[in-house]
């Protein structure tokens, strides 16, 4: 299994690599919940020290498919799709993703994907746990400092 690489980590901020999109593949991810390797799967989100979601990144081989439909407890999902075609599934609902699509799901919601292409379908899932009170812009939230910017 490869590792990721550490860009840079200092007190408020922290930088990791996996490589390019394409060394994705070379991550497996294992849990005892699930009986099987899962190549093309590596979570950052404890590599960055992320305290208020989880974030992979995700490889699927050209016309494969998840091999199994799933929900959460507690947590929302939002799929950002990279590069390739792909075909979603959330309960009854199908529809086609392509590089740039953003699909959230609710945790109740039954979902499974597959790859429509011959090439990789690379995407990042974010999981959020719903009902969180979040603000709603970065404009609410971001608050300028008195610094110019020099590079």
């Amino acid at each position: 299994m490869k590792n990721l690489t550490t860009l840079s980590k200092g007190n408020n901020h922290c930088a990791v690599s996996p490589g390019r999109l394409d060394a994705i593949g070379q991550f497996t991810f294992t849990h005892e919940a699930v009986p099987f390797k899962i190549e093309g799967k590596v979570f950052v989100s404890e590599a960055l020290g992320m305290s208020g979601g989880i974030l992979s990144l995700n490889k699927l081989a050209p016309h494969a498919s998840m091999p199994f439909h799933h929900t959460h407890i507690e947590h929302e999902e939002i799929y950002i799709f990279i590069d390739g075609k792909g075909e979603v599934m959330i309960d009854n609902d199908r529809f086609e993703v392509e590089p740039g699509s953003v699909v959230r799901v609710a945790p109740e919601g039954v979902r499974c994907w597959r790859n429509l292409a011959d090439e990789p379908l690379y995407y990042a899932v974010l999981q959020v746990k719903k009902g969180e009170k979040v603000i709603k812009t970065t404009i609410e939230d971001g608050r300028g400092v008195d610094r110019p910017v020099v590079w």
